[in-house]
């Protein structure tokens, strides 16, 4: 902690903005050092006779700015909830190994959560799961046994290729377009390649940060009804995406398993998700998961049922949401006349380069130039022509290196593109 500390004297009203004023002055006469860490909200509010919403409300203003990084908050609510933990846990969810013993009470606040994501579910239709890499692992091991195939978009989820070869199913990308997977190709492959399941991420998380709408949606659930094969949808953004359509799930209950969860829109140390499932895949998902997981981690589902009970993990996807809109204007304002994809609500962008421009090159010079940027073939599922591009993730880092990261990468595409020399 800091020597530095406000002077309550000096605070008036609004008491958050002008408290935020006098650690802006102090950050900028340096006062306050590059990296020096801010009291806690509490110890802030104790030492100061403010309240702890007063405080946080001054560091999200501070966040705004640019001027602190968004760990204090984020930090005092964990904290916070791990106190109550020690203080509140229940036996079962220390002792007990039996997941129907330690989740009926969770599962009932998970259907609240869900209703949030656009989905009605039953309780006894929901598992936890310990993020969504497990949700949507669990469901293809339900859905997609050994030799099977599921189709999915040519620009995917980075993890499926793998997954698949672990697994045992086969992978087969379908065309996109700016609207997500197209509709008459998945009816082609399901006529053609026998597919069992088809894997999407229509809200946004998708590499190319596309929202499919809702004809779109209802038109997948359409197709995958007439071929009668389950949908396994990937919802990890859930509510923090505003105004999008009624999930691919409510279009296809019957044959939607829906994958969701908090990691990228609370707290990451937050591994916790939920996959809901139709009457038809509950045995089998309770099945599969109990010998790849055997449950989620009861402490971890504490807290994050306190979390949806008394409206934290909607205050956390509030802050997340408009903490990604500005690092979107950001984008904009550094990118300025160049062509790409971006949701202003999501985490990264989707940047296609130049035809003179080779994929790892430019990775490779933006990585020289301190800047980590994922090659577009990371995501790649079809082997079909494909055009160098790269994704640009907007979060794990401060504002102010944002900036300067997208200005290196600005600089990159109007400069000169021949490769780099390898020192041997």
């Amino acid at each position: 902690m800091t020597l530095w500390q406000p002077d309550p004297a000096l605070i008036r009203r609004p008491a958050y903005l002008s408290l935020a004023d006098q650690f802006a002055r102090a950050i900028h006469d340096g006062k306050l050092a590059n990296g020096a860490r801010l009291p806690t909200h509490r110890r802030l509010a104790d030492d100061l006779k403010l309240s702890v919403q007063t405080v946080s409300r001054a560091y999200e203003e501070l966040i705004r700015r640019g001027l602190i990084a968004g760990e204090p908050m984020h930090l005092e609510k964990l904290k916070q909830a791990l106190g109550w933990l020690a203080e509140n846990l229940p036996s079962s969810s220390a002792l007990s190994f039996r997941p129907n013993m330690v989740f009926p009470r969770h599962r009932t606040v998970a259907v609240e959560w869900l209703k949030l994501c656009g989905l009605d579910a039953s309780p006894q239709n929901i598992s936890l799961t310990n993020g969504a890499t497990a949700g949507m692992t669990v469901a293809l091991m339900s859905v997609a046994p050994p030799g099977s195939t599921v189709a999915t978009e040519a620009i995917g989820h980075h993890t499926l290729v793998p997954l698949a070869r672990y697994l045992g199913f086969n992978l087969e990308g379908l065309p996109i377009d700016g609207n997500g997977l197209v509709p008459e190709a998945l009816d082609e492959a399901c006529r053609l390649s026998g597919i069992r399941a088809v894997f999407v991420q229509p809200s946004v998380i998708n590499p190319t940060a596309s929202l499919m709408d809702d004809s779109r949606r209802e038109q997948i659930a359409a197709v995958a009804r007439k071929h009668d094969i389950a949908i396994i949808e990937n919802d990890v953004l859930g509510p923090l995406v505003e105004g999008r359509p009624p999930a691919v799930a409510a279009f296809a209950p019957e044959r939607t398993l829906y994958v969701t969860s908090f990691t990228k829109i609370t707290v990451p140390g937050l591994r916790i998700g939920y996959l809901a499932v139709p009457d038809r895949y509950v045995a089998a998902v309770a099945n599969r998961h109990l010998v790849s997981n055997w449950m989620a981690t009861p402490m971890v589902a504490e807290i994050a049922t306190r979390w949806v009970n008394d409206g934290t993990a909607f205050e956390l996807v509030n802050w997340q949401r408009g903490a990604l809109r500005r690092r979107q204007e950001i984008a904009a304002e550094m990118l300025a006349g160049v062509d790409y994809r971006s949701h202003r609500e999501g985490l990264h962008l989707w940047l296609e380069l130049p035809g003179d421009r080779a994929e790892e090159s430019f990775v490779a010079q933006a990585r020289l130039r301190g800047v980590a940027i994922a090659p577009g073939t990371s995501f790649r599922i079809a082997d079909t022509p494909w055009h160098p591009a790269v994704r640009i993730s907007l979060g794990s880092t401060t504002e102010g290196e944002l900036r300067s990261g997208l200005s290196v990468v600005a600089k990159l595409l109007l400069g000169d593109p021949e490769h780099l020399l390898l020192a041997i």
